[in-house]
């Protein structure tokens, strides 16, 4: 469970950059991919640290589902919410629900009950 633990401290960190990225990356004007940046971000953020720091491996397990289940909406975000045409977000939201994905999927399958 230390790997999944591990992995989700990671997934808080990047709901840290998802929070900082509309201001880094210019596109804080656009209030709809910086919303869903910095909504997305604080739930990554609450859920990463509570599996990092919960001790059931069930609830680590589930939260990691649901992490990647956040990275999924990173990736599909631009083109339901339609700022696609803002190039910084949609690019920062896939490549970051990209990762989010992989490590919320590794974390869940590094768990045997």
């Amino acid at each position: 469970m230390k790997t999944a633990k591990v992995l989700n401290w990671v997934i808080a960190i990047g709901g840290v950059w998802e929070i900082l990225a509309p201001f880094i990356l210019s596109y804080s004007a656009a209030k709809t991919p910086m919303w869903d940046a910095i909504i997305i971000g604080v739930v990554l953020v609450i859920l990463g640290a509570w599996a990092g720091l919960a001790n059931a491996s069930g609830t680590v397990k589930a939260l990691s589902w649901v992490n990647a289940v956040l990275g999924l909406w990173l990736i599909i975000a631009p083109f339901i919410l339609a700022y696609s045409s803002v190039k910084a977000a949609m690019w920062n939201d896939i490549i970051v629900g990209i990762i989010i994905v992989v490590l919320g999927v590794w974390a869940a399958q590094s768990i045997k009950e």
